[in-house]
């Protein structure tokens, strides 16, 4: 065996060791002794229901866990999951974030598109859809027994230039 392979095989062990020791560390999972609070709610945008939009909650600060998804109806509403199946998210601050993908002419994307089959369009302004934990455009603190929210977004909206900097 020469020396390159052999060194090649040590640093494919290491990241290997590394990534197994700190897949498993940290708060961001949920389960046993991480109080879930039912979360619910509706989006509008300009005043009218946003059907089939993705609702995301993004833990902030010192927020335990994964935060939440949901999808909203036809009426607008959602009703939160953790990345675990479980309902709800843990108390404490996040930002929210808000995604609709479509076809460019506005008609839902098909069951089974897949990226680079079909050509897709976000349907929210950008401010909404990305989170940026120094400038957070829509907010939400979840707070036990239950929460619900009613969220506004304005199709035209233009967030600060200092949004966009990292």
């Amino acid at each position: 065996m020469n020396a390159c392979s052999r060194n090649g095989r040590t640093l494919t062990l290491l990241v290997s060791i590394v990534l197994t020791t700190f897949s498993g560390c940290g708060t961001s999972d949920s389960g046993p002794g991480i109080e879930m609070v039912p979360v619910s709610g509706s989006v509008r945008m300009d005043g009218r229901p946003l059907v089939g939009a993705m609702v995301e909650f993004h833990p902030t600060g010192q927020t335990g866990g994964n935060g939440g998804f949901g999808l909203t109806d036809e009426s607008g509403r959602f009703t939160l999951t953790d990345y675990h199946s479980n309902p709800g998210c843990p108390p404490g601050e996040y930002g929210v974030t808000f995604s609709k993908i479509t076809q460019p002419d506005g008609s839902p994307l098909p069951p089974d598109a897949q990226r680079g089959q079909v050509a897709m369009e976000e349907q929210i302004p950008p401010a909404y859809n990305l989170f940026k934990p120094h400038s957070i455009v829509q907010g939400a603190t979840v707070n036990a027994p239950e929460s619900t929210f009613e969220f506004e977004l304005d199709s035209n909206f233009q967030p600060p230039r200092s949004f966009f900097r990292d």
